[in-house]
C-alpha cells in the first residue's frame, strides 16, 4: 500500500501496554507505529483465516497456546522450566522422545508421538523438558486444547509461512475422546498428512487411554456400520508412529526417585526414616508416581525450612 493511501487513526492504550509495544519495537528494529501496524496486520490476516504468522513472530518465545475460537497463537512468556535431568527414572522413554526430536530438528524422518500411561509419571513434563532443551535450536511448542482440535487445519495454515527456521511440536495433553465426540477426524487427517504437508510440524500427545476413545458397552449394537466406526475410532492411536509407555514405579523405584529428588535439593535422610515417610505418603495418596515423589520432597523441604522434623 502506498504511503498516501494510509489513514491515520488514534489508538488508546494503557502505559503498560505501550511500554511492552515499545520494547517489542526495539527488539525488532521498528518504530512503535510500525510495530502496531505490523501486529494489527498479523492479527487481521490470521483471524480472517487467510494469512499466516511470519518467522519473526516465533523468534523470542518458545511456547504458544492456540486459541481455536479466536484463531490466534498466544505466546507463553512464563512456562514450565523443567529440564530432562529433573525427571527421574524413565531413561529409555525419555531417550526415545529425545532421539525422535533430534531427528526432527535434523530434517530426518521423525514420528508423531503418543505418550501413554499412568497419571503423574512425567509424560507432559517430558515434552516440556524437550522443548526447553532444544528451544535454542529452533524447536517451538504449540499447545492445543482438545476442544480446538477441529481447528487444526487453520493452525497448520497459520504457521505455514514460518519457514525452515523453526520446527513445531503441536502438543495435545490428556488426549481422550468420549461418546458423541467426532473431532478426532481432524486429528486423524493431520496425522495422516492430508491436512497440510508441512515438513516442520509433528504432533506429540499424552493420554491415559491406550485406544484414546472411550467405548461403552451400549455402543455394541452388532450393526456392521457400527463395527466399522468402532474400528476406525479404536485405531486412532495407531496413527502415531511412536507410542511410548509410562508405568508407575514400584515401591523401591518410588523410594529411589524420592531420594534422588531430595538429593537435588541438598537434603539427605536416613534410609529407614525416608522409607517410612514414603510408605505413609503412598498409603494416603493411594498409589505411587514420580509426581507424588516430587510432592513429598517439597513437603519435606518445607518442613526443613520451617525447622520441623522430617517425619510425622
Amino acid at each position: 500500500m502506498a504511503k498516501d493511501e494510509r489513514k491515520q487513526v488514534i489508538v488508546r492504550m494503557s502505559p503498560d501496554l505501550l511500554g511492552k509495544l515499545t520494547e517489542l519495537a526495539a527488539n525488532e528494529y521498528r518504530s512503535v507505529n510500525g510495530e502496531i501496524e505490523y501486529l494489527v496486520a498479523q492479527a487481521v490476516s490470521v483471524k480472517s483465516g487467510t494469512g499466516a504468522y511470519e518467522s519473526a513472530f516465533f523468534a523470542n518465545v518458545k511456547a504458544f497456546i492456540w486459541d481455536g475460537t479466536e484463531r490466534e497463537l498466544i505466546p507463553m512468556h512464563a512456562t514450565d522450566p523443567v529440564r530432562l535431568s529433573d525427571l527421574k527414572r524413565y531413561e529409555e522413554e525419555k531417550q526415545a522422545v529425545v532421539d525422535n526430536t533430534r531427528a526432527f530438528l535434523a530434517g530426518l524422518p521423525a514420528q508423531n508421538v503418543l505418550l501413554y500411561g499412568d497419571r503423574g509419571t512425567g509424560k507432559s513434563s517430558t515434552v516440556h523438558a524437550v522443548v526447553n532443551e532444544y528451544g535454542d535450536k529452533g524447536l517451538r511448542l504449540i499447545e492445543v486444547k482438545k476442544r480446538d482440535i477441529i481447528t487444526l487445519p487453520r493452525l497448520m495454515n497459520a504457521i505455514a509461512m514460518a519457514g525452515d527456521a523453526y520446527k513445531f511440536i503441536i502438543f495435545i495433553d490428556d488426549l481422550t475422546f468420549t461418546e458423541g465426540q467426532d473431532n478426532y477426524g481432524e486429528l486423524k487427517a493431520v496425522l495422516e498428512g492430508s491436512a497440510l504437508h508441512l515438513g516442520n510440524v509433528l504432533i506429540y500427545a499424552t493420554t491415559n487411554r491406550r485406544h484414546l476413545i472411550k467405548e461403552n458397552y451400549s455402543d455394541r449394537t452388532g450393526d456392521m456400520h457400527e463395527s466399522d466406526l468402532r474400528q476406525e475410532q479404536m485405531s486412532l492411536s495407531d496413527r502415531f508412529g511412536l507410542v511410548i509407555t509410562y508405568i508407575n514405579p514400584d515401591k523401591r523405584e518410588f523410594f529411589d526417585i524420592l531420594k534422588s529428588v531430595l538429593a537435588d535439593r541438598g537434603i539427605t535422610l536416613p534410609d529407614d526414616e525416608l522409607a517410612l515417610r514414603a510408605e505413609q505418603f503412598c498409603l494416603e495418596k493411594g498409589g505411587r508416581s514420580p509426581r507424588g515423589a516430587r510432592q513429598l520432597a517439597g513437603m519435606i523441604e518445607a518442613e526443613r525450612g520451617l525447622g520441623k522434623v522430617a517425619h510425622r
